[in-house]
């Protein structure tokens, strides 16, 4: 074994041996939080703790508290400063650094007026020089929504339709029926929601056939806390003749209305009653959030759906007879569908279904023609703007249909089609080509014709002229040239025959005058 010089090998062994454990001293550590779940509510604050152990300073590390990425922080602390640039928008101004035990190693940060959105894990990292340790915390945020709510929603068949409606809860919640000996109840359907706050609303339907007096829960299940919520309600024999004797109204026809126009949506109580104090909504599939809710005398802007915000008035002018109109303005294609008017009265609903249909009478079509080849034209006819899905024929000059050859349809982005329709055309007696697009629900139609015989046929027999010419002349010029080169042929001199004559024609002499010569 060869060593080097004034080293030894157990030596140099020693020395890295010791290294290693200098190391090891100097920046060995871990950190623990909470081995259990820290549970606040929604709106109040919360504080997440974590400890370096061994307990030790922190003053020169650098904390950093964050989500999922660690290079978007919760918090970051680096050089004794808080850095704020690279911090997570919705955390900025709601978090506050707490360093009271920071010479020993434990650190806090507090969150202010907890969301919804707060919910969920986080992670809590030390780290000094080159090496770093961690851990994650679990941070529940609970909210207690409002007790449930239970009314009458019409009668169905043989039987009442009871709804039992909360909100404000996080996270989502469960929901329950019981009868009055404490036995559950099987629940018709169930709707749940979250609002733009992240809080969950919870829509519960029951149906009960044959009773007249019975007694029935509602309960709301939080599945973090130990709580729940429950309401009661009774089916009185003078409910039930309440919901006889009050009626809603609503059109028997679908309302047409097309793109860009308002919209009014009416009902009516029969027999007529005032209105003004009752809590009257308009609502597609649920109640919650609803396209337009009139309670003690006001607009509930809280319950709308966003994209109905700005866009509705309530024409209250008879509301004292019980007849109220909804405006909704600048018609859209998402407007398109069933609505439901609803009327409350000591805590019965009845209701009125309403059919919108939005309709968008789009351009007028356009004819373009490709080809002709093979001796066939395709004729192209385009046309945008239609709602619902339009209805497309050809048809020749006695209106008869004319089979397409294909047809593409498209939705745009405002729910709108454009349509496309093909035809070809193979026969030459076919002149005059009409395109027809239609509406199904207006019963009008837009349409254009189209001559062959003017733009098709002409443009091939052009063609035909343009290209057959040149090729004409090309065959004429041709045929001269071949012509000409046989003519050449026939009276050229065959050389054996030049030399022959040549041989045989005797040489001439000539004698100049005797005055010329010399």
């Amino acid at each position: 074994m060869v060593e080097l010089p004034g080293y030894s090998l157990s030596g140099v062994f020693a020395s890295f041996f010791f290294i290693l454990l200098s190391m090891k001293q100097s920046d060995d550590f871990r950190v623990t939080g909470s081995a259990h779940p820290i549970l606040a509510m929604v709106g109040e604050d919360a504080q997440l703790t974590c400890q370096l152990l061994p307990k030790r300073t922190a003053m020169d590390m650098e904390v950093r508290w964050y989500r999922s990425e660690p290079s978007i922080p919760v918090f970051l602390h680096q050089g004794g400063d808080e850095v704020t640039e690279i911090q997570m928008e919705e955390y900025r101004g709601r978090v506050e650094w707490i360093e009271d035990g920071i010479t020993e190693g434990s650190v806090a940060l507090k969150i202010h007026s907890l969301r919804p959105s707060d919910h969920g894990q986080y992670w809590c990292r030390f780290k000094d020089n080159n090496y770093l340790a961690e851990t994650s915390l679990l941070l529940q945020v609970a909210s207690l929504g409002s007790d449930p709510y239970i009314h009458m929603d019409g009668s169905v068949e043989s039987g009442f339709q009871l709804v039992c409606t909360a909100k404000g809860w996080f996270p989502e919640p469960q929901v329950s029926w019981q009868d009055i000996k404490g036995e559950k109840l099987l629940t018709f359907s169930d709707h749940i929601s979250q609002d733009e706050d992240g809080l969950f609303y919870v829509e519960s339907t029951l149906v009960v056939r044959g009773v007249s007096t019975e007694t029935v829960s509602c309960f709301i299940h939080h599945p973090s806390l130990p709580e729940e919520k429950g309401s009661d309600v009774s089916i009185p024999e003078k409910l039930q003749t309440e919901m006889a004797s009050l009626k809603v109204i609503g059109p028997s026809q679908p309302i047409l209305v097309r793109v860009g126009e308002d919209i009014q949506l009416t009902c009516s109580l029969a027999p007529k009653t005032d209105a003004q104090r009752m809590e009257v909504r308009w609502v597609r599939s649920h109640r919650h959030p609803a396209v337009y809710v009139h309670m003690d005398g006001a607009h509930v802007t809280g319950e709308q759906m966003a994209e109905y915000q700005g866009r509705t008035a309530l024409l209250s002018d008879a509301m004292s007879e019980g007849r109220l109109t909804l405006q909704i303005n600048d018609a859209r294609v998402s407007d398109d569908g069933k609505y439901r008017c609803l009327f409350e009265k000591d805590g019965v609903y009845q209701e009125a279904d309403l059919d919108l249909k939005i309709v968008g009478l789009g351009s007028s079509p356009q004819i373009s023609m490709e080809g002709p080849k093979d001796g066939e034209v395709i004729l192209k006819c385009t046309s945008e703007g239609w709602f619902p899905q339009p209805h497309v024929q050809w048809r020749d000059m006695e209106g008869n249909t004319i089979p397409s050859f294909s047809q593409d349809l498209t939705q745009g982005s405002q729910g709108l089609f454009q349509v496309e329709a093909f035809l070809l055309v193979t026969d030459s007696s076919v002149v005059n080509v009409t395109c027809s697009i239609s509406s199904p629900f207006l019963g009008e139609e837009k349409k254009t014709t189209f001559s062959t015989s003017e733009s098709g046929m002409n443009y091939s027999q052009n063609s035909l002229l343009i290209w057959g010419l040149p090729l004409l002349l090309v065959g004429v010029v041709g045929l001269i040239w071949r012509k000409s080169s046989r003519k050449e042929a026939e009276f050229k001199p065959n050389e054996n025959d030049l030399l022959f004559k040549k041989d045989s024609v005797p040489q001439q002499h000539t004698c100049k005058k005797p005055e010329q010569r010399q």
